[in-house]
């Protein structure tokens, strides 16, 4: 074990420890790593990217004022893999750290990576041969897995979006697909895409693309939109990304994101509707779901009968709107259960008021 090794073990644990490898003076990838207290899952992440076999690369890693030991961290770890690039910022959010490293980066081919992600073997070797086979597209993605803190696999992306499995079908099974025209409408329709599973080419986007900073959520979706607007974009429904979902948001989190995505919406309708009306009606559905779901996590046991019954009523009108949007069994058994949920609360009142 080196000095280096043997520091990195004294100052953290085995499982910090990561590869070692030379400096590249000319990348052909950058990956973007932003971070904010992640310590205990950046390691992983790097070593998952070790684990590609693609050796030009730089790693970005972009500490947006963390409190832990991450800084620390980094600087150690940099020298171990000399393509490690730390970068410490004073905060200012995701979309700025992302923006940053959009602009520092020396590849041609941008990926970008979650701290709290990791790659899956091979996902960066395939997308970057499926990049140079097909130069035009601007952005590409992969299927990913959903697993939560206990490591327990929740499923995939692909197979949670209805209308997205058309595509699947006409694709290769573990290929990427080009999506030409119907790019910007499919992922309008359905937001299919995982941030750490994106890869951009810089020269098919032809110009210089940056998050919105001035949205506090969705950032990534609007960037997805814009990006494909330029050029056709690529997909496969390999499985090549593990995504953390951590505990849920908080009900005002919730609000703000669909108030954020009406906003994007607005954006970006007008091109949508010149490319397939039916993709709006379907981000609207998405949308009336998004509020069924918010007023679900709303409704508070503590709160009078009258005013459970009133809150119980809105999930089942806005399913009920969504379904009539962009008809799925999904919405109409969601639909149900909101139906049976008000009629259980109603009963349980009368008990209650009998007794």
């Amino acid at each position: 074990m080196t000095d280096l090794e043997l520091l990195i073990q004294k100052n953290f644990s085995n499982q910090m420890l990561i590869d070692s490898h030379h400096y590249v003076e000319k990348p052909e990838i950058s990956i973007i790593i932003p971070t904010y207290n992640c310590l205990e899952y950046l390691p992983q992440a790097i070593k998952s990217i070790q684990k590609q076999h693609v050796e030009s690369i730089e790693i970005l890693i972009l500490d947006d004022g963390s409190t832990d030991k991450t800084w620390h961290y980094l600087s150690l770890a940099a020298k171990c893999d000399q393509r490690i690039k730390p970068v410490r910022l004073a905060g200012g959010g995701v979309a700025k750290a992302r923006n940053y490293g959009l602009k520092k980066a020396l590849g041609q081919y941008i990926a970008f990576l979650d701290a709290d992600d990791y790659w899956l073997p091979r996902k960066l070797l395939k997308q970057i041969n499926f990049h140079k086979s097909q130069p035009s597209v601007t952005l590409s993605f992969c299927n990913y897995l959903h697993f939560n803190e206990k490591n327990e696999d929740l499923g995939n992306c692909f197979g949670y979006w209805p209308r997205f499995k058309k595509h699947l079908n006409e694709s290769n099974s573990n290929g990427y697909s080009k999506l030409d025209l119907v790019g910007t409408a499919t992922i309008f329709a359905e937001n299919v895409i995982g941030t750490s599973g994106v890869m951009l080419n810089k020269k098919a986007l032809n110009e210089e693309l940056y998050f919105d900073e001035a949205l506090e959520s969705a950032e990534d979706w609007d960037f997805w939109l814009k990006a494909s607007l330029l050029g056709p974009i690529g997909f496969t429904n390999s499985v090549d990304l593990a995504y953390l979902m951590r505990p849920g948001s908080e009900t005002s989190n919730v609000q703000l994101r669909l108030n954020y995505m009406q906003k994007i919406m607005q954006r970006y309708s007008k091109e949508v509707l010149k490319i397939n009306p039916l993709a709006f009606l379907q981000c609207l559905s998405r949308l009336f779901t998004g509020y069924a779901e918010y007023h679900r996590i709303s409704t508070n046991q503590r709160n009078s009968l009258l005013i459970r019954l009133s809150k119980s009523v809105k999930p089942c009108l806005y399913h009920l709107i969504a379904f009539a949007l962009s008809p799925s069994w999904r919405l109409l058994k969601a639909a149900l259960s909101d139906v049976k949920t008000f009629i259980l609360i109603f009963f349980a009142g009368s008990v209650a008021k009998c007794k």
